[in-house]
């Protein structure tokens, strides 16, 4: 091993250990806003897990958040609804319920290092030349939106690590029982990975569509027919409500929202809602229909690519990206990074695995602190958008890159006169 790939290594190693040792001090918490806005109060999101899972033993319905109804059993009373499918809380949130809920979230916060640990140890195994084998395994070990997902006991590293399974086998040329399952169990556990449907379809793997429609059915339609309104309240996660300023938010439409807001306010007109939401909604529609026209045109789908263009996408499309969600791109990065060593992808990596300039610009957490509830952007604007973009804008990139990949492959076939659409399903083998 080289020694630059040996220092590479050593070095992840080290701010991955003064990573965890800021889980347990809070000296980093000034550099994320969800850190400081939460004052220091770990575990918010996987309370909410807790908190349905108790809901379930106690009879209540798992979106039930209101303590005037239900009893409340984590620290602080303070934690972010439940918002996955309800299989997840009547499993592992009820089993989480056999211990403490400080001591649950500590189980929780070891299981995620594990995953990453073992995410680790399979792209080492993975890579045969030593030294890009110590820099891609340093990836996992130094990108700092896995530090909020130990700090706020979130459940997107998973999701990150089934993902990864899905790539790795993909990278084999194994798509086969197992990459179905993978997929199956990602879509019960966050339901972003449903995106890949298309891409399913296109492969031809109806087995795995049905399989994941029936375990869906069977886990989670007896649930909702016995808790009247449970379906409405997992519904408004798709839903949304009107754009509107909210300093953790990391995602392209809350950027898009804020650009247009300050145009207006710089020429001191007000832009009427209804232009805002024709944004919103042209943004979300935009990207899926780009990624869904290129995932049907493609005769031969890279099945790597598309997994990555899909997961990106998921990233341009939702109204709520926190910047713990960006831990779901990271497998994303160490897959394509592992067939070909591009320094555009590197320098995607580099600015994504950074904190956002969110303690430049306030480095007292005052805006957090004070004006995060009162719903106003930071001042001046141009570091509101700095701010927002610092996520948001990498991923861009890194999407248009993809689907330029992709659509010259199709341009390819049509210039070669290989250019059909039917049957699409027998076309990518």
């Amino acid at each position: 091993m080289h020694r630059t790939a040996r220092a590479t290594l050593i070095a992840a190693i080290l701010v991955h250990t003064l990573m965890l040792i800021s889980w347990r001090t809070g000296s980093w918490n000034p550099l994320f806003f969800d850190a400081t806005v939460t004052h220091g109060q770990r575990g918010w999101d996987f309370y909410a897990l807790y908190q349905a899972g108790h809901n379930v033993l106690t009879g209540y319905s798992v979106y039930d958040s209101d303590g005037t109804r239900i009893d409340m059993v984590i620290p602080g009373g303070t934690y972010t609804p439940f918002r996955y499918l309800p299989v997840v809380a009547y499993t592992l949130g009820a089993l989480f319920n056999l211990v403490p809920p400080i001591w649950a979230y500590r189980l929780w916060v070891a299981s995620v290092e594990a995953t990453l640990l073992l995410c680790a140890a399979l792209t080492w195994r993975l890579i045969p030349d030593p030294n890009r084998r110590a820099r891609l395994t340093a990836m996992w070990l130094c990108y700092s939106p896995f530090y909020l997902e130990l700090y706020m006991g979130q459940f997107s590293f998973v999701q990150g690590a089934l993902v990864f399974i899905m790539l790795l086998l993909a990278l084999h040329d194994r798509l086969d029982t197992w990459f179905d399952l993978t997929w199956t169990v990602s879509v019960l556990w966050k339901q972003n990975t449903a995106l890949l449907a298309p891409l399913m379809a296109r492969l031809g793997r109806w087995r795995a569509l049905a399989l994941t429609a029936l375990a869906v059915m069977l886990t989670c339609g007896p649930y909702f027919a016995l808790y009247p309104g449970s379906l409405r309240a997992f519904g408004r996660n798709f839903g949304g409500e009107p754009p509107w300023f909210q300093l953790g938010n990391m995602g392209l439409r809350q950027l898009a929202f804020d650009a247009l807001w300050s145009v207006g306010d710089t020429l001191g007109i007000k832009v009427p809602p209804a232009l805002h939401l024709g944004v919103q909604w042209g943004i979300a529609l935009g990207f899926l229909t780009l990624s869904l026209s290129l995932t049907l045109l493609d005769r031969r789908p890279d099945v790597v690519i598309h997994i990555a263009l899909w997961i990106t996408t998921f990233f341009l499309i939702y109204h709520h990206v926190w910047e713990h969600h960006y831990v779901m791109l990271l497998p994303v990065l160490v897959a394509l990074l592992t067939r070909r060593d591009s320094p555009f992808l590197w320098a995607i990596y580099f600015l994504l695995a950074l904190p956002t300039p969110f303690y430049l610009i306030d480095p007292h957490g005052r805006v957090a602190v004070l004006d995060a509830m009162r719903w106003t952007p930071i001042r001046p604007l141009w570091q509101d958008l700095a701010y927002h973009a610092s996520k948001s804008l990498p991923t861009l990139l890194l999407y248009s890159w993809l689907a330029f990949g992709i659509a010259r492959q199709v341009a390819g076939e049509w210039r070669a006169g290989r250019f059909y659409l039917w049957p699409l399903w027998r076309t990518h083998r």
